[in-house]
């Protein structure tokens, strides 16, 4: 792994991550207009392309659901009159929990790579899933809403984002994944989610915005790896090995199995695992 480029894509990741938040915020007019150019930019490509191998359709797949479907609907929903956002906020919080939950729930399927945290991260998977779905009962499932147009998603307490984090950072060490594109994703899910809580002057508790933030950073980085920039100069500098795959697993089964004890210990001390709420 060359080391300068390493420094160079997460310093591009941060800077571009930082503009992204601050236009989500601020000036949801332009980033509106910034993931409309790029999802017809991806879309032009991939219909210009007379042949497409299963990496490349399922990486274009992703990118849909990520920009336009993703972050490109909470800004524009956040557009909307307010009038208009009470009367179908229901439909939206419906839409959001199935992004959710169905995102969460397709990680069951990533391969192991032949690697024991990989077996392992199914059933952190699964843990974290179930811990989610009973704090969204506690909302009834109305999970979301909008305040001066920032999203907020009132259904992972930190406890699971904590734990979600640690987690995916797991899951990203696989072979399946190139990890040093998404080396950075997790601290600035993190530290995006305390931006936001500043800009928007603490108006809720801060796990409030980690919902904003994660889908803010996932899909930039996404488009990140989808367009990179590139050095504006040839990378000669000094290069790292990574750890092996049994390293990797001595580092993180001990972290998976913690998290899957944090989660169970959650779920059973939490009042919906005895009676759901009445509808």
């Amino acid at each position: 792994m060359d080391l300068t480029l390493l420094v160079w894509n997460n310093a591009i990741a941060i800077l571009i991550v930082a503009i992204v938040c601050c236009l989500a915020s601020f000036r949801q007019t332009i980033l509106s207009m910034l993931i409309a150019t790029f999802t017809l930019l991806a879309c032009i490509q991939f219909i210009s392309e007379s042949h497409h191998d299963p990496v490349e359709i399922m990486g274009f797949i992703k990118l849909m659901l990520l920009l336009p479907l993703g972050l490109g609907t909470v800004i524009a929903f956040a557009s909307f009159p307010e009038d208009k956002r009470k009367r179908f906020l229901p439909w939206f919080s419906r839409y959001i929990n199935f992004a959710v939950v169905t995102n969460i729930f397709v990680m069951v399927f990533t391969p192991d790579g032949g690697t024991y945290r990989g077996l392992l991260s199914r059933i952190v998977c699964l843990t974290l899933l179930f811990w989610l779905v009973q704090e969204m009962t506690k909302e009834r499932f109305q999970t979301t809403q909008f305040d001066r147009g920032f999203f907020i998603f009132r259904s992972s307490p930190l406890q699971w984002i904590y734990c979600h984090a640690a987690y995916r950072i797991a899951l990203l060490s696989l072979p399946t994944f190139e990890n040093q594109k998404y080396l950075l994703l997790e601290p600035l899910g993190l530290l995006t989610m305390s931006v936001l809580y500043r800009f928007h002057k603490k108006r809720y508790a801060l796990h409030y915005y980690f919902g904003f933030a994660d889908t803010i950073v996932v899909t930039t980085l996404t488009v990140l790896t989808k367009y990179p920039i590139l050095p504006p100069f040839e990378s000669k500098g000094p290069s790292i090995s990574g750890l092996s795959q049994n390293q990797w697993d001595m580092l993180f089964i001990p972290i998976q199995l913690t998290v899957i004890g944090i989660a169970l210990r959650a779920i059973f001390k939490n009042p919906s695992y005895h009676s759901v709420p009445e509808t």
